[in-house]
């Protein structure tokens, strides 16, 4: 059997199966991720729907003990207690808080020997496109619940949000997501200068004062499109709302969305007539949309086919959640918790400034030896760099010259 290797977000998915099962209800957050002790759900069962088998974990209480019976389609597989899983749960937290933090995948033998026992074959859930279709594209566990209010069962998607190291995504970076901007002014010389500087917020400033940014266009036509789904405007009030997070237009003094959202209706780049209320419900209906499914490499019908909702993991492991419902308490939580972030800028920046560097400094180009050593993860051949994010640094494309600035969106 193959060992399990995987980083903390996959793990952690593991925990809050073992945990959810283990301690039978989870509490409901309010727009300020405080736990509302009025609202909560009972976990009835989970369902991992995969490719090639169903298992249903499913709880009863027998002589005030709580248990898990699992099953894989009609047959009963095993019988084990919860306070054993929030046991494994307790364990395989301490496992994923203590992963240093040059450790992208790590091993946990005595849960995967555990959840092997159970039938699992990863830690994170390999839905079946039928889950997919009918729970949400971006759901982590299914659980079928019972409401603390009308006691009313439902089965559910949740998508699962970890706190326990580096602070999740919402909206992902891709080589697809990203503005194209065109360097008015920019020659030759002009590129290598800038890239010279290697710094991306040396280049931004360095552009504010000698050339003006004039903006192109969305570097992706998918990512414009879903974007326009939200709204016919989207991409032209992100870019600018991109410009001000790094710092070519002025009036930004933090990067959370509340902060970005009042900018914008201070700069009104559209010139609608009431920017305080416009350009904070735009930012929630992206930051949902994002939550929804929304990426953007992908064609997205605008569907929020998110059946259950959304689990938060802090950082000291304890379990919060919020129903996938487009209302005010989700929307402006995602609204309150999320920033602004800039990914990793990929190879082809570094390839970009080591032209710069000999091309300024030697007046010539790149040798193949000296551009392999860039490119190539041995330096040579074989496997490359990662592009990443692939961004940040200057182009050109025919007679003209270009920069394309990549975000994302993280919660804090």
């Amino acid at each position: 059997m193959a060992i399990w290797e995987f980083n903390r977000g996959e793990w952690t998915e593991a925990y809050v199966f073992l945990r959810l099962l283990g301690d039978g209800r989870i509490y409901g957050a309010s727009a300020d991720l405080l736990k509302d002790e009025l609202t909560y759900i009972d976990i009835i069962n989970i369902i991992r729907d995969e490719p090639d088998k169903c298992l249903i974990f499913e709880r009863f209480i027998k002589d005030e003990i709580a248990y898990i019976q699992s099953f894989k389609g009609d047959e009963k597989l095993k019988i084990i207690t919860a306070p054993e899983l929030t046991k494994k749960a307790t364990f395989l937290y301490e496992q994923i808080k203590n992963v240093t933090a040059g450790d992208r995948k790590i091993r946990v033998p005595e849960i995967q020997k555990y959840m092997e026992g159970l039938s699992i074959d990863s830690p994170k859930a390999n839905l079946s496109e039928s889950a997919k279709e009918k729970y949400g594209a971006k759901t982590d566990i299914i659980v079928t619940t019972e409401d603390s209010f009308d006691h009313v069962r439902t089965v559910g998607g949740f998508s699962i949000k970890s706190h326990i190291g580096s602070s999740p995504t919402l909206f992902n970076s891709s080589q697809s997501s990203g503005f194209v901007y065109k360097i008015v002014g920019c020659d030759v010389n002009g590129m290598h200068r800038l890239n010279y500087k290697e710094g991306f917020l040396d280049i931004i400033s360095a552009i504010k004062e000698e050339y003006t940014l004039e903006f192109a266009g969305c570097r992706n036509e998918i990512f414009e499109q879903n974007l326009r789904v939200v709204d016919s405007r989207m991409d032209e009030i992100l870019q600018k709302a991109i410009l001000m997070h790094v710092g070519y237009l002025d009036g930004l003094d933090s990067t959370s969305i509340p902060e970005i959202s009042k900018a914008l209706a201070k700069l009104n780049p559209i010139g609608i007539r009431n920017p305080e209320v416009f350009y904070e419900a735009k930012l929630k209906a992206f930051l949902f949309a994002s939550f929804a499914g929304m990426t953007a490499s992908t064609e997205w019908n605008g569907r929020k086919k998110l059946t259950g909702g959304y689990i938060d993991v802090d950082r000291d492991g304890e379990l919060l959640y919020y129903r996938a419902i487009s209302d005010d308490i989700f929307e402006n939580y995602l609204f309150k918790h999320t920033y602004v972030d800039r990914p990793d800028r990929g190879v082809s920046k570094a390839l970009a400034v080591a032209e710069a560097k000999v091309a300024v400094d030697k007046n010539r180009e790149l040798t193949d030896v000296e551009r392999n050593k860039v490119i190539y993860k041995n330096g040579v051949s074989g496997p490359k760099n990662s592009k990443k994010g692939d961004f940040g640094y200057v182009y050109q494309d025919g007679d003209d010259f270009y920069i394309v600035i990549n975000f994302q969106v993280r919660f804090r």
